[in-house]
């Protein structure tokens, strides 16, 4: 499994002073159905020492870690974070991993 990231991203990154991203789990427990869904952020070296206690696994990568859940989740042989931009908010994206 490899992991890239567009250009776009990367400028994001280095303006917001982050170089690590984190792939995670939210889960919704209702009482006829549950929901779980995955959510990508950048995050700092103290949240990354925070992950690892949470048994997060670390993959090295050009630009920082990407730190994956310990969870069983599907990935591509590539997987691509890309910058979305919905009006003035911008967030993580991928299609590359699934639940």
């Amino acid at each position: 499994m490899r992991f890239e990231y567009t250009p776009q991203l990367v400028e994001y990154m280095h303006r917001k002073g982050r170089k690590h991203l984190s792939v995670e789990v939210a889960t919704a427990d209702h009482s006829d159905f549950d929901v779980a869904e995955l959510y990508y952020r950048l995050i700092d070296d103290k949240t990354v020492e925070f992950l690892k206690k949470k048994r997060y696994r670390a993959v090295e990568t050009e630009i920082g870690l990407v730190m994956l859940p310990p969870y069983h989740l599907e990935y591509d042989e590539v997987v691509c974070f890309r910058l979305k931009k919905v009006l003035i908010f911008h967030t993580v994206t991928t299609d590359n991993i699934r639940l």
